[in-house]
C-alpha cells in the first residue's frame, strides 16, 4: 500500500485534500499540514473544508488556501433551458479552431447567444486524501459535481476511527490513536513527505487541542511520540508558537507590607543604645539577686524543708 500510494502520488497532477466537517480543528490541522507538504513537494493540491471559526483560524497555518482549487482548467459551455431547446451537440475542427454546434430541438426556437455562457472548472482529482470520514456518502456530499470522483481516482482514507463502510482503496486508520493529527504525522513520516516548521506546528497543535494539552486521560503513546518528532522539525520555532515566557511570581506580591503592631506596643522606637542595654541587664541582675537568700542559697519561692546530714 505504501508503494501504491507513493506511485500514485508521484504521477498525480491534481490532488484533493478533503476534510470532514465533523473532524474539528484536529482534522483541519492535519489536512492543512498535508496540503502544505504536498505544495512543498511541487504538487497541484487543493484543500476542501468548511471555513473555520476566527479563533481556530488564528491557531494554524494555510487557512486562506481552503476552497481555492488548482490544477488543469476545463472550459464548460453552459446552455440555459437546454432540455426544452437542445437536441444534440456536435463539434468539428475548422483549421485550428474548434467549433461546437448546439442543435436545436424540433419544435423549439433554438438557443440564442444570451442563453449560452462559459464556466471554468478544475479537472477531476487523480488522488484524494479523505480525512475524518466514516461513510462514502459524507465524502461525496462535500465534493461538487465538477469535482466528481471518477472511477480512476485513488482515495486514501486517514482517520483514528474505523469507518462503518469501506470506501477507500487505501486505509490509513489507527483506532488506538488519540487524534487524526498523530495518524497524519505518522503517515507523513512513513512516506518521507516534506516537513517544515509550519507543517510541524499544525500537526502539533492538532494533537495538543484534541488531547486537551496532552492530558494523560486523552493522549496516547503515539501522541507523545509524534509530538517529540514534530518538535525536532521545528514546531516550537514556528511564529504562531510565540516566545516562551517564564512565570514571574513576584508580580503577585505586594510592593510594600504594612505591619500593624498590637495596641500598646510601639515598634517605631529607635534602636536602643549600648548604655540602655547595659542598664536593663543591671536591673535584671538585681532582680534576680533578690530572689535568692544568702548562704545557703535557698530559693525563697520554694517551700521549707529540713536538710539531712
Amino acid at each position: 500500500m505504501k508503494e501504491k500510494a507513493l506511485e500514485k502520488l508521484t504521477k498525480a497532477e491534481s490532488i484533493y485534500v478533503v476534510v470532514s466537517k465533523a473532524s474539528g480543528l484536529d482534522g483541519l490541522a492535519s489536512g492543512l499540514a498535508l496540503y502544505l507538504s504536498l505544495i512543498k513537494l511541487g504538487k497541484n493540491a487543493s484543500i476542501i473544508s468548511k471555513t473555520p471559526s476566527v479563533g481556530d483560524a488564528n491557531k494554524i497555518y494555510g487557512v486562506d488556501k481552503i476552497g481555492k482549487l488548482v490544477g488543469k482548467r476545463n472550459l464548460t459551455v453552459v446552455v440555459d433551458n437546454a432540455v426544452e431547446r437542445v437536441d444534440k451537440v456536435t463539434y468539428f475542427l475548422d483549421g485550428n479552431r474548434l467549433k461546437v454546434v448546439i442543435h436545436s430541438l424540433a419544435g423549439s426556437n433554438g438557443v440564442s447567444k444570451d442563453q449560452v455562457s462559459l464556466e471554468e472548472t478544475v479537472s477531476a482529482a487523480e488522488l484524494i486524501f479523505a480525512i475524518g470520514y466514516d461513510l462514502p456518502e459524507s465524502l461525496h456530499s462535500e465534493i461538487t459535481h465538477e469535482q466528481n470522483i471518477s472511477s480512476e481516482t485513488l482515495i486514501i482514507n486517514i482517520n483514528n476511527q474505523k469507518s462503518h463502510q469501506k470506501f477507500a482503496q487505501i486505509e490509513v486508520v489507527n483506532d488506538q490513536a488519540a487524534t487524526i493529527s498523530e495518524v497524519m504525522a505518522k503517515m507523513i513520516q512513513d512516506l518521507a513527505l516534506p516537513v517544515d516548521e509550519d507543517i510541524a506546528y499544525n500537526l502539533y497543535m492538532g494533537i495538543s487541542e484534541a488531547t486537551d494539552n496532552f492530558s494523560p486521560a486523552l493522549a496516547s503513546s503515539l501522541s507523545l511520540e509524534m509530538a517529540a518528532w514534530l518538535l525536532k522539525f521545528g514546531a516550537s520555532r514556528a511564529s504562531l508558537a510565540g516566545t516562551p515566557r517564564r512565570p514571574d511570581f513576584t508580580q503577585s506580591l505586594p510592593k510594600t507590607v504594612q505591619v500593624i503592631p498590637p495596641i500598646g506596643i510601639d515598634y517605631m522606637d529607635k534602636t536602643p543604645t549600648i548604655e540602655e542595654l547595659e542598664g536593663k541587664q543591671e536591673l535584671k541582675d538585681q532582680s534576680a539577686s533578690r530572689d535568692w537568700l544568702k548562704p545557703p542559697k535557698i530559693y525563697k519561692g520554694s517551700k521549707s524543708f529540713d536538710r539531712e546530714n
